[in-house]
């Protein structure tokens, strides 16, 4: 049963890749499906002992369970390792289209998030290795967040004064937040009053503190 429960799994992994990558689903729903994958087949595992418990009536009982256990414990192990490899195949392709997200689908990945972490928990996971999924999705949301700051720049500001600005400093000497810092003391110096930008830049550091996403305004939807 345990077998066919990996390669089941393994099996629908791949299915799951292959429509994603071909964009007959979308990243939010690929990530609903592999969740579902993960609580379905510990659900199967458990159901499995359950059955065993119900049935075994013998005199060698107890050592017969006691070798199921060790068992079920390897099993849970390989099932954990094929779980992260199905993690880390969600969280690529899901960092690889990011160009397609919306505010929709980021609020999506976000509750989606807040679910994988919580069956993470509930199969003992490592700390260690969900503070990981954690930080690559927040990664995705911050990248987005970022975009979305640059856009509203250029279309408040104009290419030419965005372009100067990205400018003012070599590339390599960027990062985001001292981007933002510098964006919000150009601005005042230049008494520049743009509330879609510094709402934007709220947006940025409310989900870095927070991990939940501000609602955007409708102008920068």
């Amino acid at each position: 049963m345990t077998v066919f429960i990996i390669l089941f799994s393994a099996g629908l992994t791949a299915l799951f890749a292959v429509l994603l990558h071909i964009k007959k689903i979308n990243a939010p729903v690929f990530g609903a499906l592999m969740a579902l994958l993960v609580v379905f087949a510990l659900a199967i595992l458990s159901l499995d002992k359950i059955y065993l418990l119900h049935s075994e009536e013998d005199a060698h009982y107890e050592r017969r369970l006691a070798l199921y256990d060790e068992q079920i414990a390897n099993h849970v192990a390989l099932y954990k390792k094929l779980t992260e490899i199905q993690l880390d195949t969600t969280l690529q392709l899901l960092a690889e289209n990011t160009q397609q997200d919306t505010e929709t689908s980021i609020q999506q990945k976000i509750e989606w998030r807040d679910s994988l972490i919580q069956q993470l928990n509930a199969i003992k996971f490592e700390a260690k290795q969900i503070e990981e999924v954690q930080n690559k999705i927040n990664q995705g949301v911050h990248k987005f967040l970022m975009e979305r700051l640059n856009k509203q720049m250029i279309e408040s500001l104009g290419h030419r004064i965005y372009s100067d600005f990205v400018r003012s400093r070599p590339r390599h000497e960027w990062t985001d937040t001292l981007f933002i810092n510098e964006l919000e003391t150009y601005l005042k110096s230049q008494s520049i009053d743009r509330p879609e930008i510094l709402y934007a830049i709220k947006r940025i550091r409310a989900f870095s503190e927070s991990g939940q996403l501000v609602e955007a305004t409708t102008s920068g939807s």
